[in-house]
């Protein structure tokens, strides 16, 4: 009798003891935090080629970015072949708190975020070659905006170097993306732009699958 009340309060207790050992256990995720470089054409108060880059953390649709862009125009300068000689270079350039929301699909996402900028505005003047002065500079707020399109990788895979060419190490979520942005800041000198961005980080929660 005794050895059957004891099996019975093994039987018992096992399972409960097992469950706690399991609910101890903290499943570990993945973060949401990647950065990228977008390349683009800005029209506005300043025209000619966008350079960016934007550094972003997720937390459920909750978007926060740090982004820093600058937009060169070089429309009044003469060159001989590639290199600048004289007349007027203008550069914006812009440091950037957004906030917005970020829906994830699988391998597809799509954000939309606004926030506040710090916006400084340069003129130099191109004397010969490398030599310029500076003849105009000022610094404003601005309010920007952004929507983003985004494809990378549903599941995790091998980290490719050289472009995916050669895998290495276990699955990871870690890896890259490929995009499209439409960029403004609504400013003293407001601009709009387009331009494709390049990511790498971790792009979504991937759980433990593998």
């Amino acid at each position: 009798m005794k050895s059957l009340l004891i099996m019975f309060l093994l039987l018992m207790f096992s399972p409960i003891n097992s469950q706690e050992k399991q609910d101890s256990i903290k499943v570990k995720k993945n973060p949401i935090v990647f950065a990228d470089f977008f390349l683009g054409y800005t029209n506005g108060y300043v025209k000619g080629l966008g350079v960016g880059g934007t550094l972003q953390y997720q937390n459920k649709n909750n978007l926060y970015s740090f982004r820093a862009f600058a937009t060169f125009d070089d429309r009044e300068v003469d060159y001989r072949i590639i290199v600048p000689i004289s007349g007027i270079s203008k550069t914006l350039e812009e440091y950037a708190f957004l906030y917005g929301k970020r829906f994830i699909e699988d391998g597809f996402s799509y954000h939309f975020s606004g926030g506040i900028s710090y916006n400084v505005y340069q003129e130099k003047d191109r004397t010969f070659i490398f030599d310029e002065e500076l003849i105009l500079k000022e610094s404003y707020v601005g309010f920007p905006l952004e929507i983003g399109l985004n494809w990378f990788k549903n599941k995790k895979e091998r980290f490719g170097v050289f472009y995916g060419l050669i895998p290495v190490g276990k699955p990871t979520g870690f890896a890259r993306s490929m995009g499209l942005k439409l960029y403004a800041n609504i400013a003293k000198k407001s601009y709009v732009g387009l331009g494709l961005s390049f990511g790498l980080g971790w792009h979504k929660i991937y759980d433990n699958e593998k």
